[in-house]
Protein backbone atom coordinates (compact mmCIF):
# COMPACT_ATOMS: atom_id res chain seq x y z
CA UNK A 1 0.00 0.00 0.00
CA UNK A 2 2.65 2.53 1.16
CA UNK A 3 4.82 1.79 -2.46
CA UNK A 4 1.87 2.32 -4.28
CA UNK A 5 1.24 5.54 -2.58
CA UNK A 6 5.08 6.47 -3.18
CA UNK A 7 4.58 5.65 -6.69
CA UNK A 8 1.35 7.85 -6.83
CA UNK A 9 3.15 10.79 -5.49
CA UNK A 10 6.13 10.46 -7.65
CA UNK A 11 3.66 11.07 -10.71
CA UNK A 12 4.30 14.25 -13.03
CA UNK A 13 1.07 14.61 -12.89
CA UNK A 14 0.92 15.41 -8.72
CA UNK A 15 1.98 19.02 -8.48
CA UNK A 16 2.37 20.84 -5.02
CA UNK A 17 -0.92 21.66 -4.96
CA UNK A 18 -2.29 18.02 -5.79
CA UNK A 19 0.23 16.89 -2.88
CA UNK A 20 -1.66 19.32 -0.91
CA UNK A 21 -4.96 18.03 -1.51
CA UNK A 22 -3.78 14.38 -1.37
CA UNK A 23 -2.82 15.23 2.18
CA UNK A 24 -5.82 17.09 3.30
CA UNK A 25 -7.94 14.28 1.98
CA UNK A 26 -5.60 12.08 4.40
CA UNK A 27 -6.46 13.96 6.74
CA UNK A 28 -9.74 14.14 6.16
CA UNK A 29 -10.60 10.29 5.86
CA UNK A 30 -8.43 9.82 9.01
CA UNK A 31 -10.97 12.04 11.19
CA UNK A 32 -14.08 9.69 9.09
CA UNK A 33 -11.84 6.48 10.69
CA UNK A 34 -11.21 7.62 13.67
CA UNK A 35 -15.06 8.17 14.17
CA UNK A 36 -15.79 5.00 12.65
CA UNK A 37 -13.50 3.32 14.23
CA UNK A 38 -14.76 3.97 17.56
CA UNK A 39 -18.25 2.43 16.47
CA UNK A 40 -16.83 -0.53 15.52
CA UNK A 41 -14.96 -0.89 18.35
CA UNK A 42 -18.18 -0.51 20.59
CA UNK A 43 -20.15 -2.76 18.49
CA UNK A 44 -17.22 -5.16 18.92
CA UNK A 45 -16.69 -5.23 22.32
CA UNK A 46 -20.49 -5.55 22.36
CA UNK A 47 -20.47 -9.27 20.34
CA UNK A 48 -17.61 -10.05 22.15
CA UNK A 49 -18.84 -9.39 25.78
CA UNK A 50 -21.99 -11.45 24.68
CA UNK A 51 -20.99 -14.57 23.11
CA UNK A 52 -16.94 -14.76 24.40
CA UNK A 53 -18.14 -14.43 28.68
CA UNK A 54 -20.40 -14.93 31.50
CA UNK A 55 -20.86 -11.86 32.64
CA UNK A 56 -24.57 -11.77 33.25
CA UNK A 57 -26.27 -9.23 34.80
CA UNK A 58 -23.26 -7.19 34.72
CA UNK A 59 -22.91 -7.19 31.00
CA UNK A 60 -23.55 -3.93 30.19
CA UNK A 61 -21.36 -2.31 33.15
CA UNK A 62 -18.65 -4.28 31.47
CA UNK A 63 -18.98 -3.55 27.91
CA UNK A 64 -19.45 0.07 28.72
CA UNK A 65 -16.10 0.47 30.73
CA UNK A 66 -14.35 -1.48 28.46
CA UNK A 67 -15.75 0.83 25.73
CA UNK A 68 -14.20 3.93 27.80
CA UNK A 69 -11.07 2.60 28.10
CA UNK A 70 -10.15 1.44 24.68
CA UNK A 71 -11.01 4.66 23.24
CA UNK A 72 -8.50 6.65 23.32
CA UNK A 73 -6.17 4.05 22.05
CA UNK A 74 -8.09 3.08 19.02
CA UNK A 75 -8.15 6.29 18.06
CA UNK A 76 -4.33 6.99 18.23
CA UNK A 77 -3.90 4.34 16.43
CA UNK A 78 -6.11 5.46 13.58
CA UNK A 79 -4.78 9.00 13.86
CA UNK A 80 -0.52 7.68 13.76
CA UNK A 81 -1.69 5.38 10.54
CA UNK A 82 -3.23 8.30 8.93
CA UNK A 83 -0.76 10.93 9.54
CA UNK A 84 2.14 8.23 8.08
CA UNK A 85 -0.04 7.95 5.04
CA UNK A 86 -0.06 12.01 4.70
CA UNK A 87 3.97 12.34 5.59
CA UNK A 88 4.06 10.01 2.06
CA UNK A 89 2.63 12.84 -0.16
CA UNK A 90 5.92 14.77 1.31
CA UNK A 91 9.27 14.41 -0.07
CA UNK A 92 11.54 13.29 2.21
CA UNK A 93 14.90 11.63 2.91
CA UNK A 94 16.13 7.77 3.52
CA UNK A 95 16.68 9.04 7.26
CA UNK A 96 13.45 11.25 7.96
CA UNK A 97 11.58 8.40 6.51
CA UNK A 98 13.21 5.93 8.42
CA UNK A 99 12.52 8.14 11.63
CA UNK A 100 9.17 8.12 10.68
CA UNK A 101 8.43 4.73 10.69
CA UNK A 102 10.09 4.02 13.40
CA UNK A 103 7.88 6.36 15.70
CA UNK A 104 4.54 5.72 13.49
CA UNK A 105 5.32 2.04 14.95
CA UNK A 106 6.89 2.92 18.45
CA UNK A 107 3.29 4.96 18.66
CA UNK A 108 1.17 2.26 17.62
CA UNK A 109 3.00 -0.21 19.90
CA UNK A 110 2.29 1.54 22.39
CA UNK A 111 -0.88 2.18 21.97
CA UNK A 112 -1.39 -1.79 21.90
CA UNK A 113 -0.23 -2.31 24.64
CA UNK A 114 -1.86 0.67 26.54
CA UNK A 115 -5.20 -0.82 25.13
CA UNK A 116 -4.13 -4.50 26.60
CA UNK A 117 -3.18 -2.53 30.06
CA UNK A 118 -6.39 -1.11 29.98
CA UNK A 119 -8.32 -4.74 29.21
CA UNK A 120 -6.59 -6.17 32.08
CA UNK A 121 -7.89 -2.93 34.43
CA UNK A 122 -11.24 -3.54 33.29
CA UNK A 123 -11.48 -7.42 33.89
CA UNK A 124 -9.55 -7.09 37.12
CA UNK A 125 -12.32 -4.12 38.49
CA UNK A 126 -15.22 -6.52 36.93
CA UNK A 127 -14.09 -9.59 39.62
CA UNK A 128 -13.03 -7.01 42.34
CA UNK A 129 -16.58 -5.57 42.15
CA UNK A 130 -17.79 -8.67 41.51
CA UNK A 131 -16.08 -10.26 44.73
CA UNK A 132 -17.70 -7.56 46.78
CA UNK A 133 -21.62 -7.55 45.82
CA UNK A 134 -21.70 -11.57 45.56
CA UNK A 135 -19.77 -14.82 46.58
CA UNK A 136 -17.11 -15.23 44.19
CA UNK A 137 -15.45 -18.50 43.21
CA UNK A 138 -12.27 -16.11 42.58
CA UNK A 139 -10.26 -14.28 46.00
CA UNK A 140 -9.99 -10.63 45.20
CA UNK A 141 -6.31 -10.43 46.38
CA UNK A 142 -5.42 -12.74 43.36
CA UNK A 143 -7.51 -10.77 41.09
CA UNK A 144 -5.06 -7.83 42.11
CA UNK A 145 -2.14 -10.18 42.06
CA UNK A 146 -3.03 -11.47 38.45
CA UNK A 147 -3.23 -8.05 37.40
CA UNK A 148 -0.08 -6.68 39.06
CA UNK A 149 1.63 -10.08 36.89
CA UNK A 150 0.29 -9.35 34.21
CA UNK A 151 1.41 -5.21 34.52
CA UNK A 152 4.94 -6.10 34.46
CA UNK A 153 4.27 -8.69 31.59
CA UNK A 154 3.22 -5.58 29.49
CA UNK A 155 6.20 -3.29 30.17
CA UNK A 156 8.58 -5.70 29.65
CA UNK A 157 7.23 -7.22 26.55
CA UNK A 158 6.60 -3.35 25.05
CA UNK A 159 9.92 -2.52 26.26
CA UNK A 160 11.84 -5.24 24.31
CA UNK A 161 9.39 -4.42 21.49
CA UNK A 162 10.50 -0.73 21.39
CA UNK A 163 14.10 -1.17 21.77
CA UNK A 164 14.29 -3.60 18.86
CA UNK A 165 12.73 -1.40 16.52
CA UNK A 166 15.11 1.53 17.64
CA UNK A 167 17.90 -1.55 17.12
CA UNK A 168 18.86 -1.55 20.58
CA UNK A 169 20.64 -5.24 21.66
CA UNK A 170 18.08 -6.26 23.99
CA UNK A 171 20.07 -9.67 24.38
CA UNK A 172 23.09 -7.40 25.40
CA UNK A 173 20.98 -4.97 27.25
CA UNK A 174 19.35 -8.10 29.34
CA UNK A 175 23.03 -9.77 30.04
CA UNK A 176 23.51 -5.86 31.38
CA UNK A 177 20.80 -5.85 33.70
CA UNK A 178 21.67 -9.44 35.07
CA UNK A 179 24.95 -8.43 36.23
CA UNK A 180 23.45 -4.74 37.59
CA UNK A 181 20.81 -6.57 39.34
CA UNK A 182 23.20 -8.15 41.81
CA UNK A 183 24.30 -5.36 42.82
CA UNK A 184 20.78 -3.89 43.07
CA UNK A 185 19.93 -6.74 45.09
CA UNK A 186 22.40 -6.28 47.82
CA UNK A 187 21.94 -2.23 48.11
CA UNK A 188 18.22 -3.22 47.96
CA UNK A 189 17.66 -5.91 50.38
CA UNK A 190 14.44 -4.43 52.26
CA UNK A 191 12.51 -4.27 49.05
CA UNK A 192 13.51 -7.67 48.24
CA UNK A 193 12.49 -9.07 51.70
CA UNK A 194 9.32 -6.89 51.32
CA UNK A 195 8.58 -8.88 47.68
CA UNK A 196 9.31 -11.90 49.13
CA UNK A 197 7.03 -11.06 52.19
CA UNK A 198 4.32 -10.08 49.41
CA UNK A 199 4.72 -13.78 48.04
CA UNK A 200 4.29 -15.14 51.49
CA UNK A 201 1.30 -13.48 52.86
CA UNK A 202 -0.49 -14.32 49.23
CA UNK A 203 -0.01 -18.22 50.16
CA UNK A 204 -0.63 -18.00 52.84
CA UNK A 205 -3.40 -15.67 52.82
CA UNK A 206 -3.93 -14.38 56.38
CA UNK A 207 -6.66 -11.15 55.05
CA UNK A 208 -7.66 -10.01 52.01
CA UNK A 209 -8.89 -6.77 50.95
CA UNK A 210 -11.48 -5.44 52.19
CA UNK A 211 -10.70 -7.73 55.76
CA UNK A 212 -10.44 -6.01 59.12
CA UNK A 213 -7.24 -6.54 60.65
CA UNK A 214 -5.53 -5.83 64.24
CA UNK A 215 -1.74 -5.93 63.59
CA UNK A 216 -0.14 -6.48 67.03
CA UNK A 217 0.31 -2.79 68.71
CA UNK A 218 0.47 -1.14 64.86
CA UNK A 219 -2.61 -0.60 63.26
CA UNK A 220 -6.01 -1.54 63.79
CA UNK A 221 -8.29 -1.32 60.46
CA UNK A 222 -9.55 -2.40 56.84
CA UNK A 223 -6.91 -3.47 54.33
CA UNK A 224 -7.30 -1.06 51.16
CA UNK A 225 -4.82 -2.84 49.11
CA UNK A 226 -1.65 -5.81 49.16
CA UNK A 227 1.17 -4.48 46.87
CA UNK A 228 5.10 -5.89 46.15
CA UNK A 229 6.30 -3.41 48.44
CA UNK A 230 3.45 -2.58 51.39
CA UNK A 231 -0.21 -3.40 52.52
CA UNK A 232 -2.55 -0.25 53.52
CA UNK A 233 -4.73 -0.06 55.99
CA UNK A 234 -7.29 2.43 56.30
CA UNK A 235 -7.61 2.77 59.92
CA UNK A 236 -10.50 4.03 62.42
CA UNK A 237 -9.78 7.52 61.93
CA UNK A 238 -10.17 6.65 57.84
CA UNK A 239 -6.42 7.86 57.50
CA UNK A 240 -4.49 5.10 55.43
CA UNK A 241 -0.94 3.61 56.76
CA UNK A 242 1.39 1.81 54.32
CA UNK A 243 2.82 -1.26 56.23
CA UNK A 244 5.83 -2.78 54.86
CA UNK A 245 5.19 -6.34 53.72
CA UNK A 246 7.68 -7.67 55.97
CA UNK A 247 6.84 -6.15 59.10
CA UNK A 248 3.12 -8.09 58.75
CA UNK A 249 4.86 -10.99 57.66
CA UNK A 250 6.58 -11.05 61.08
CA UNK A 251 3.18 -9.95 63.27
CA UNK A 252 0.66 -11.34 64.89
CA UNK A 253 -2.71 -10.69 63.02
CA UNK A 254 -5.93 -10.92 63.84
CA UNK A 255 -8.39 -11.21 61.36
CA UNK A 256 -12.08 -9.76 62.06
CA UNK A 257 -13.57 -11.16 59.07
CA UNK A 258 -12.79 -14.74 60.13
CA UNK A 259 -14.15 -14.50 63.47
CA UNK A 260 -17.95 -15.49 63.94
CA UNK A 261 -18.31 -16.07 67.69
CA UNK A 262 -15.97 -13.24 70.11
CA UNK A 263 -16.10 -14.00 74.02
CA UNK A 264 -16.91 -11.36 76.08
CA UNK A 265 -15.35 -10.93 79.59
CA UNK A 266 -17.12 -8.14 82.13
CA UNK A 267 -16.68 -7.79 85.28
CA UNK A 268 -19.11 -5.06 87.37
CA UNK A 269 -18.81 -3.92 90.91
CA UNK A 270 -22.15 -3.75 92.74
CA UNK A 271 -21.54 -0.83 96.04
CA UNK A 272 -21.72 -2.67 99.35
CA UNK A 273 -25.03 -1.62 100.03
CA UNK A 274 -26.51 -3.90 97.57
CA UNK A 275 -28.17 -7.17 99.52
CA UNK A 276 -27.87 -10.98 99.30
CA UNK A 277 -31.40 -10.50 97.87
CA UNK A 278 -31.20 -7.99 95.18
CA UNK A 279 -27.55 -9.85 93.97
CA UNK A 280 -29.24 -13.20 93.48
CA UNK A 281 -32.39 -10.99 91.46
CA UNK A 282 -29.96 -9.16 89.87
CA UNK A 283 -27.81 -12.27 88.57
CA UNK A 284 -31.23 -14.07 87.38
CA UNK A 285 -32.16 -11.25 85.23
CA UNK A 286 -28.68 -11.04 83.51
CA UNK A 287 -29.01 -14.81 82.41
CA UNK A 288 -32.12 -14.09 81.23
CA UNK A 289 -31.37 -11.26 79.61
CA UNK A 290 -28.13 -12.78 78.16
CA UNK A 291 -30.43 -16.31 77.22
CA UNK A 292 -32.88 -14.09 75.45
CA UNK A 293 -30.17 -12.18 73.36
CA UNK A 294 -30.74 -12.64 69.53
CA UNK A 295 -26.46 -12.14 69.23
CA UNK A 296 -25.92 -14.12 72.35
CA UNK A 297 -24.76 -18.11 72.17
CA UNK A 298 -26.60 -19.80 74.86
CA UNK A 299 -24.27 -22.71 75.14
CA UNK A 300 -21.40 -20.90 77.20
CA UNK A 301 -23.06 -18.16 79.63
CA UNK A 302 -21.54 -17.91 83.04
CA UNK A 303 -22.93 -14.97 85.87
CA UNK A 304 -20.98 -15.55 88.99
CA UNK A 305 -20.70 -13.41 92.10
CA UNK A 306 -17.39 -14.03 92.28
CA UNK A 307 -15.61 -11.73 95.07
CA UNK A 308 -15.79 -9.18 97.50
CA UNK A 309 -13.42 -6.51 96.18
CA UNK A 310 -11.63 -3.72 97.86
CA UNK A 311 -14.79 -1.23 97.10
CA UNK A 312 -17.34 -3.36 95.13
CA UNK A 313 -19.27 -6.36 95.01
CA UNK A 314 -17.77 -7.86 92.10
CA UNK A 315 -19.80 -9.95 89.39
CA UNK A 316 -18.03 -11.90 86.13
CA UNK A 317 -19.83 -11.87 83.04
CA UNK A 318 -18.36 -14.36 80.53
CA UNK A 319 -20.23 -15.64 77.21
CA UNK A 320 -19.72 -15.65 73.34
CA UNK A 321 -21.49 -13.48 71.11
CA UNK A 322 -22.08 -13.28 66.92
CA UNK A 323 -19.57 -10.71 65.75
CA UNK A 324 -18.99 -10.57 61.89
CA UNK A 325 -16.83 -7.62 61.95
CA UNK A 326 -15.33 -5.60 64.94
CA UNK A 327 -17.79 -2.57 64.28
CA UNK A 328 -20.88 -5.43 65.41
CA UNK A 329 -18.76 -6.58 68.06
CA UNK A 330 -18.54 -2.56 69.62
CA UNK A 331 -22.24 -2.20 68.68
CA UNK A 332 -22.91 -5.52 71.10
CA UNK A 333 -20.82 -4.30 73.58
CA UNK A 334 -23.11 -1.14 73.81
CA UNK A 335 -26.19 -3.05 73.80
CA UNK A 336 -25.33 -5.47 76.37
CA UNK A 337 -24.10 -2.10 78.69
CA UNK A 338 -27.44 -0.69 78.07
CA UNK A 339 -29.46 -3.90 79.17
CA UNK A 340 -27.15 -3.91 82.04
CA UNK A 341 -28.18 -0.68 83.61
CA UNK A 342 -31.96 -0.69 82.65
CA UNK A 343 -31.70 -4.36 85.01
CA UNK A 344 -29.68 -2.53 88.05
CA UNK A 345 -32.04 0.26 88.20
CA UNK A 346 -35.43 -2.68 87.86
CA UNK A 347 -33.56 -3.99 91.12
CA UNK A 348 -32.54 -0.78 92.76
CA UNK A 349 -28.37 -1.29 93.03
CA UNK A 350 -25.77 0.76 91.80
CA UNK A 351 -22.42 0.65 90.09
CA UNK A 352 -19.63 0.66 92.46
CA UNK A 353 -16.91 3.33 92.25
CA UNK A 354 -13.53 3.03 93.90
CA UNK A 355 -14.23 4.83 97.53
CA UNK A 356 -11.97 4.44 100.97
CA UNK A 357 -13.82 5.35 104.03
CA UNK A 358 -11.30 6.67 107.11
CA UNK A 359 -12.00 5.95 110.38
CA UNK A 360 -10.40 8.64 112.91
CA UNK A 361 -10.07 7.12 116.55
CA UNK A 362 -11.38 9.90 118.97
CA UNK A 363 -7.98 10.12 120.63
CA UNK A 364 -6.96 12.70 117.66
CA UNK A 365 -3.74 11.86 115.57
CA UNK A 366 -0.36 11.94 116.92
CA UNK A 367 0.73 15.36 117.40
CA UNK A 368 -2.55 16.89 117.18
CA UNK A 369 -3.45 19.68 119.74
CA UNK A 370 -5.60 18.64 123.20
CA UNK A 371 -9.49 19.24 123.03
CA UNK A 372 -10.14 22.85 124.23
CA UNK A 373 -6.75 24.30 122.96
CA UNK A 374 -7.33 27.79 120.67
CA UNK A 375 -5.15 26.92 118.04
CA UNK A 376 -6.09 30.34 116.25
CA UNK A 377 -5.35 32.22 119.14
CA UNK A 378 -2.28 30.86 119.69
CA UNK A 379 -1.17 31.13 115.96
CA UNK A 380 -2.22 35.04 116.35
CA UNK A 381 -0.38 35.25 119.82
CA UNK A 382 2.74 34.34 118.17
Amino acid sequence: MEDFLQSLARQDLVTPLARLVLILLTLALTLVAQRLARVLTVRLVKVLVHFGSRIGRYEAEFAADLNHKLARPVEIIVVMIGLRVALVFIELGSSLVLLANRVTISVVTLAIFWAILQITNVITQYYVTRSIRETSALDETIVRFGRQVAIVLIFVFALTLLLGQWGQDVGALIAGLGIASLAVALAAQDALANVIAYFAILADAPFKVGDFIIVEDLVKGRVQSISFRSTRVRTLDYSVMAIPNQTIANANVINWARVRKRRLDMLVGLTYSTTAEQMEQVIADIRDMLNEHDDVTTDRIVVDFIEYGESSLNLRLSFLMRAYSWEDLEAHKTDINLRLMRIFDQNGVSVAFPTRTLHIASGGFPGEPPAGHDTAASDISE
